[in-house]
């Protein structure tokens, strides 16, 4: 890669990440092509040689976010510690991730944009949920999750916790509060979860 192509990925780079942090904190609906430029250092005629229009360019932040998402899930469930630790440290990290992102960006990607709508479902089809079945598969051979379960019941369940009426509802009003309390469910169930 010359020094060119080296600007100009740095620069599409830039962009992307002054766009998420501007669609992190106002949402999409209000941010401008403006207000991304002059974040990112750039003229507004660049973001629209890279990407296009906002929406491209949301979509491609979106993906990428997707991306970083899974390859964090994928380290953690790969470390030699127990699966209650790395639901621990799974759950505690979406929190802070919804907490941090404005939930219109939650609507626009998962019930609004129907171009990333399907993409997030080919992405949860193909390396989301093969990588949680992985994780529970291991966990059922080491002891720490009933054996006797069948994938189908576990899958089952996954889609249980995945869908738009829940989605909806977590980015609603008090959304931060039930997304916690659902990710505390889909690990532990309606037991009080016990100290280790």
């Amino acid at each position: 890669m010359n020094g060119y192509e080296r600007r100009k990925e740095q620069k599409k780079i830039d962009i992307k990440k002054a766009a998420f942090f501007l669609f992190q904190k106002q949402g999409v609906k209000d941010i401008k092509i403006e207000d991304i430029a002059k974040k990112a250092g750039v003229s507004q005629v660049t973001i629209y040689n890279h990407f296009g229009s906002k929406e491209a360019l949301f979509r491609e932040v979106i993906k990428d976010y997707t991306t970083e998402q899974y390859e964090f899930h994928k380290e953690l469930f790969d470390k030699d510690i127990s699966f209650l630790e790395k639901m621990k440290t799974s759950i505690l990290y979406k929190t802070k991730e919804l907490e941090n992102i404005h939930p219109e960006v939650i609507r626009e990607m998962m019930l609004v944009d129907e171009e990333l709508k399907a993409f997030l479902a080919d992405f949860q089809t193909k390396y989301a949920i093969p990588l949680i079945l992985k994780l529970i598969k291991d966990a059922q051979l080491s002891g720490e999750i009933n054996p006797d379960l069948s994938e189908q019941s576990i899958m089952v369940y996954i889609q249980l916790f995945n869908n738009d009426m829940l989605i909806t509802l977590i980015t609603g009003e008090n959304g931060k509060k039930l997304a916690s309390d659902i990710f505390q469910m889909f690990f532990y169930g309606l037991s009080h979860p016990k100290e280790y």
